[in-house]
């Protein structure tokens, strides 16, 4: 593929430079790399394709970050998180490219807990994250399950509390800031909550979202919302996880996925992952996720997500992978397969094509 020299590249490589020398000793430089060779289908006619694909487990990414101790228990801290796409170099496409993972900057204390400004994740990503069997890693993690609709907010204040006896509270506020009418539209409000203690972890989240609900001359907006919650169990021998997802949308196409034209969306999953030794892990999920747009002559929309991985420590930085996850459509649902990157998933463009993907990689985190 065509590789591009985006400035922001050229910058991130100056500064690791300078990092290297000493010169900004205050920042730290981590991240991943995830590459795999894949087999993915959409389920069309002539869909297969063999790839080098890169963001299975984990989105490739170089995170620069800082913190400031300012005395007191109060810090100032800064997160860049720059999306790749690994088998090119280029930047991930689309909100996410440059800094579009994470670009904020605020202020911390133990007591009281930390307000942030910027671009991040929205509170239903923690939900996601802490109820999936993957991190919301690997194809068919819940993330493609639940078609969820907005997974970072721009232009946000964001505060989370510290810990209460294993409970977090996680609260969202985006400006949206449009230019032209409708002034309110993309205006955002979220809230979660988080409990993890002695094995058990507890999340829930809601947010909602002022969109348009026609196109054209009609500036009409209402609120589009998502909620979702769940858990997991530890029990020693074997992880066990579930959740819920419903999502509200008034925009006249689906913005999430094409696959999924509902006024409303409702999912859920269940998965367990098994220790093999001690150094591997075996993960297994089964999802569903439903419309209820009935298109003339066909049923309410429908997709079944079955997905399964085996992961391998090399090191507690390195690990080896295999993942196969297909979704099986009904007549009315055209649900794309999604891994960790986004940008990577499988589409369909026919009703009933049944997308599959069967992946074999390395995740290396620095």
């Amino acid at each position: 593929m065509k590789r591009s020299h985006h400035p922001l590249l050229l910058a991130a490589a100056a500064m690791l430079a300078l990092a290297a020398t000493g010169a900004m000793a205050q920042v730290t430089i981590s991240g991943a790399m995830d590459m795999s060779v894949e087999s993915v289908n959409t389920g069309d006619p002539n869909g297969k394709v063999r790839q080098l694909g890169a963001g299975t487990v984990t989105s490739s990414r170089v995170v620069f970050s800082g913190r400031e101790d300012m005395g007191g228990g109060l810090g100032a801290f800064f997160r860049l998180d720059m999306g790749i796409r690994s088998d090119t170099g280029d930047m991930l496409p689309g909100a996410n490219a440059s800094f579009g993972r994470t670009s904020i900057v605020g202020i911390e204390n133990r007591a009281w807990g930390q307000l942030a400004l910027g671009r991040t994740g929205t509170p239903l990503t923690p939900m996601l994250n802490q109820t999936d069997f993957g991190g919301i890693g690997y194809y068919g993690n819940n993330g493609s399950i639940s078609q969820n609709l907005i997974g970072r907010a721009s232009n946000g204040l964001f505060y989370t509390s510290p810990s209460l006896s294993g409970l977090t509270v996680r609260a969202a506020y985006a400006l949206g800031e449009a230019v032209a009418d409708p002034k309110d539209q993309g205006r955002f409000l979220g809230l979660g909550l988080y409990y993890a203690n002695a094995g058990l972890t507890l999340a829930g989240a809601y947010q909602t979202s002022r969109e348009r609900t026609a196109t054209g001359t009609n500036l009409t907006v209402d609120n589009q919302t998502e909620q979702g919650f769940g858990g997991k169990y530890n029990f020693g021998w074997m992880e066990v996880n579930a959740g819920w997802y419903k999502i509200h949308q008034v925009t006249p196409a689906a913005a999430r996925d094409r696959a999924i034209p509902s006024n409303n969306t409702t999912s859920y999953w269940l998965g367990a992952v098994l220790p093999i030794g001690d150094l591997g892990r075996l993960g297994l999920q089964v999802g569903q996720t439903k419309g209820d747009f009935k298109a003339a002559g066909l049923p309410e929309p429908k997709g079944t997500t079955m997905a399964a991985y085996y992961n391998h420590s090399l090191s507690k930085r390195s690990s080896l992978y295999i993942n196969y996850a297909r979704v099986d459509n009904n007549a009315g649902s055209k649900l794309s397969l999604i891994p960790a990157a986004y940008y990577a998933r499988i589409r369909p463009t026919i009703n009933g094509s049944d997308p599959s993907a069967l992946a074999a990689g390395i995740v290396h985190l620095f």
